[in-house]
């Protein structure tokens, strides 16, 4: 599952699982052959209980020179027929995590692995029962998708959208049943670029309405760096979670809008503190809580501490900073979900049984598979910069439903930050904050814009449907529905 971790806790984004480190010859072992669509149907997924929709999955060339392949994994919907309701692509961010991993194995896809992870359990709130789901892992060089040329694996928000573009108008002729469809896109995290950008391109190329496109939802949608990192700080001081000292310390000294991974912390030499000192001293504050569901226990396994470590030594950070790498939320309900999730999410997906009944790593080479690589040089220019501009020139000026969600107990991309960015819009409110219920329970609160509709989801953390999958299914699915 894909996450936001802040170099700076809180300030910069990057993957927070640990990637096995490769060399060109682990990027090239794919070898795809383009042109001659063989049979993606998942016969026999392993481990898994008896389910009566089809899944495809398998690797689709976007750049035929340079051998640059995209790995995905198509799930139909759980209803009769499935060319009745809308056909939405999930992307994960990170920038450079799996939406395999994330969204199908651990949020919204129709299964999750058990502990062992090798057997694989029902999701009763999968979003595929009010929609065809595609998790595309993307750019290449996440997850099973990669590039024979290892320049690609410096990339940047313009390739990431335009390969997701191609990615589509080729899964569309590989699947026409589905081609003309509703289409939407969702997301969340990084997937706040990956998701308005893409949605810029195709109605930007799409000049022959190959996409039927509707659609786009995010989800604690990393959108404007300064405006994204105050609102961490700011949710932090008003969850009680740091000092006044180190929020007006942070507030003061930090330039929140050019903050980026890899920094390193450069403690000052005289008596005047620096913005690093001011983040260590927030870092010690919160001690180490799970930042992406501030409410809920970390993963206490050895993995994880492993992890943990691993990352600290790498960013050269405080080893106390808030998180623990691979930590996700302790279901509270009657659900099977656990906080080590992503250790059998990767135990599952490196069975070689696994990866040849999902046609992935196709030469049979060892291969390990992790959630967020760390071979993609992702540009820091475009994760510092702001998508706002696309959402003002661009898509609100379109057609396109929009909606924006923020899980409310998140507190790497909080919900201060997004009703801070929406608020710069300049939008006219036609149905101000309401709740809405869900089994006779507040689901969250909903504002309804002219152009966009944002709402929060209670009780939720960074991965919605994750952390209130019966909330994220519902807020979702009356989305997609024409009545919505």
């Amino acid at each position: 599952m894909e996450k936001l971790l802040w170099a700076i806790v809180g300030l910069s984004v990057i993957c927070s699982v640990t990637a096995v480190a490769a060399g060109d010859e682990d990027v090239i072992i794919h070898q795809v052959t383009d042109g001659k669509f063989t049979d993606h149907l998942i016969k026999e997924l392993p481990g898994a209980p008896p389910y009566s929709f089809d899944m495809h999955s398998g690797y689709i060339t976007v750049d035929e020179a340079h051998q640059r392949a995209l790995f995905y994994w198509f799930v139909e919907a759980d209803v009769e027929d499935p060319t009745t309701v809308p056909l939405t692509l999930w992307l994960n961010g990170g920038p450079g995590c799996s939406s395999v991993g994330g969204g199908t194995l651990s949020e919204l896809g129709p299964f999750y692995p058990d502990k062992d992870g090798k057997t694989l359990l029902k999701n009763p709130n999968s979003w595929n029962k009010v929609s065809n789901l595609i998790f595309l892992e993307s750019p290449a060089g996440v997850g099973f998708s990669y590039s024979n040329t290892s320049a690609d694996l410096t990339t940047g928000d313009e390739r990431t959208a335009l390969d997701s573009y191609l990615f589509l108008v080729k899964f569309l002729q590989l699947y026409p049943k589905f081609a003309k469809l509703p289409f939407y896109i969702a997301g969340e995290s990084y997937a706040g670029h990956y998701v308005p950008q893409l949605a810029a391109t195709i109605l930007k190329l799409d000049k022959d309405s190959v996409i039927n496109f509707k659609g786009i939802a995010v989800g604690n949608a990393w959108t404007d760096s300064s405006i994204d990192n105050f609102g961490a700080i700011f949710f932090w001081w008003t969850h009680a979670l740091i000092s006044d000292t180190s929020f007006y310390g942070m507030a003061k000294t930090c330039n929140l809008s050019a903050t980026g991974p890899l920094h390193s912390l450069h403690h000052s030499s005289g008596e005047e503190k620096t913005c690093d000192d001011f983040v260590e001293l927030a870092a010690n504050e919160m001690g180490n809580i799970n930042i992406y569901e501030i409410y809920v226990d970390v993963c206490l396994s050895a993995a994880a501490q492993a992890e943990t470590k691993h990352f600290a030594k790498q960013l050269n950070r405080h080893p106390k900073r808030p998180g623990s790498l691979g930590a996700l939320p302790l279901k509270t309900d009657d659900s099977k979900y656990d906080p080590c999730i992503d250790n059998e999410v990767e135990a599952y997906l490196n069975q070689p049984a696994v990866q040849k009944a999902l046609h992935a790593n196709t030469t049979g080479l060892p291969y390990i598979w992790t959630d967020c690589s760390n071979i993609v040089n992702y540009s820091e220019k475009d994760l510092l910069g702001s998508v706002i501009p696309v959402y003002k020139d661009v898509l609100l000026k379109s057609d396109l439903k929009i909606m924006i969600y923020s899980g409310d107990v998140d507190a790497i991309v909080p919900v201060t930050g997004s009703r801070a960015w929406i608020s710069t819009l300049g939008l006219n409110i036609v149905e101000d904050w309401k709740p809405y219920y869900v089994n006779n329970q507040v689901g969250g609160y909903v504002t309804k814009y002219d152009k966009m509709t944002f709402a929060t989801v209670r009780g939720a953390g960074h991965m919605v449907p994750y952390t209130q999958p019966e909330r994220g299914l519902y807020l979702f699915g009356n989305f997609i529905s024409e009545n919505a």
